[in-house]
Formats: structure tokens, C-alpha cells, sequence
């Protein structure tokens, strides 16, 4: 086993996003995804996004905002047509963006121009990749799952819902989802003429 080093809570410790808006939790996953590849971020914990996020108790029991209206559009349209703009968080996945639009649609119900509510509700699988994570980052840290309990006394309901996970498979599986998101990555790069995705997604 590897030398034991230091490691802080924001780095491995996601418990705190086990009942936040869907959306965050995707952002937290494609973000420590990156920061796995080399974006060389900060931990998504420690942003300015998630404070913000984790102060306004209210926003951990909302729906994700993915898909955002902003504002209606100036194109000319046909009858029973309407141009509105969207902002679109890229970090979703499909299902959630197609699930927020879903719910964009339930709320035109009022205005009697939707005429089929559709079905709501996926379940959140980022949430076992994050843990995923953690227990990758524990690994290198030199901490297995005896050494974590005991070097986390305060932090053993996260660590319990670690312990449900196979510990030899994660870093495999983690290593899949990188290589995933790097092949996505490259394909960003050549959709917007970039050389470099961390200046693209992250601004440097």
C-alpha cells in the first residue's frame, strides 16, 4: 500500500450533495471528472457555484435548472408558435435535460397550450459515481477502508455508504467514466475550434 498522506474532506467527502437538486450533482461529478483528467480546478466543494448553492437551504429541494428560460425571442413565428430563448448547462445529462424541459412544459399547463403533461423522474446514479471517487482519492491517499474509518471518526455515515461499494472495482470504473469524458472532451474541442478544453469549459 502506498504511503499514508494527508487528505481534505472536500477531496473525497460528497455527503454533503447525497440531497441536493440534481443538477448540482452532475455539475459536482462532470467537474471532479475533469479534475481527475488534469483541469487542475479547485474541489468542486470548495467553489463559489456550491457555496452559493449549499447556502440557500431551499435549492437543495428544488429541481435541477439544466434548462433555463430566458426570455422570449425575437424571430418571427408562425400561428401557435413561440420563439423563446434557453440557457443550456451542457454538464447534464440527457435524461436530466430532457427531464427538465419536462418540467418547463408542465409549467406552460396554465397558459392552455400544453395538451399532454409528460412523465417526470430519474433516478441519480452521479451520486455512486462521486463515491466512486472518493474511495479512488482515499486509495491514493494510502487509506484503505479500515485506515479511513479510523482516520474519519466524524464522517462514518459517508464512509458507511462507501463500504457498500467494491473497493477493488472503483478505481477500474472510475478510469472508464475519465476515458468517457476525455473522448467527449476531445469531440468539444473540435465542435468549437479549441486546442484546449480547460480554457474552453473552464476559462484556463
Amino acid at each position: 500500500m502506498s504511503k499514508k498522506t494527508k487528505i481534505a474532506n472536500e477531496e473525497w467527502d460528497f455527503s454533503v450533495l447525497e440531497k441536493a437538486p440534481r443538477a448540482l450533482i452532475h455539475r459536482a461529478l462532470q467537474w471532479e471528472l475533469d479534475r481527475e483528467i488534469g483541469s487542475g480546478k479547485e474541489p468542486f466543494l470548495k467553489t463559489a457555484e456550491c457555496r452559493q448553492a449549499m447556502s440557500n437551504q431551499s435549492s437543495l429541494k428544488g429541481s435541477a435548472t439544466g434548462v433555463v428560460e430566458l426570455g422570449r425571442g425575437n424571430v418571427k413565428t408562425r400561428p401557435f408558435e413561440e420563439s423563446i430563448s434557453f440557457g443550456i448547462d451542457w454538464s447534464q445529462p440527457r435524461d436530466e435535460l430532457v427531464r427538465q424541459f419536462s418540467l418547463w412544459l408542465d409549467n406552460q399547463e396554465s397558459t392552455g397550450r400544453l395538451q399532454i403533461k409528460p412523465a417526470l423522474g430519474k433516478p441519480r446514479d452521479a451520486l455512486t459515481m462521486l463515491r466512486k471517487i472518493s474511495i479512488v482519492r482515499l486509495k491514493n491517499g494510502g487509506l484503505s477502508q479500515r485506515v479511513a474509518s479510523e482516520s474519519f471518526p466524524d464522517k462514518q455515515r459517508y464512509l458507511k455508504s462507501l463500504n457498500k461499494i467494491n473497493w477493488t472495482t472503483a478505481s477500474r470504473e472510475v478510469g472508464k467514466a475519465c476515458k468517457k469524458r476525455e473522448i467527449k472532451l476531445k469531440t468539444i474541442e473540435r465542435t468549437i475550434g479549441s486546442k484546449d478544453w480547460k480554457i474552453s469549459l473552464y476559462g484556463g
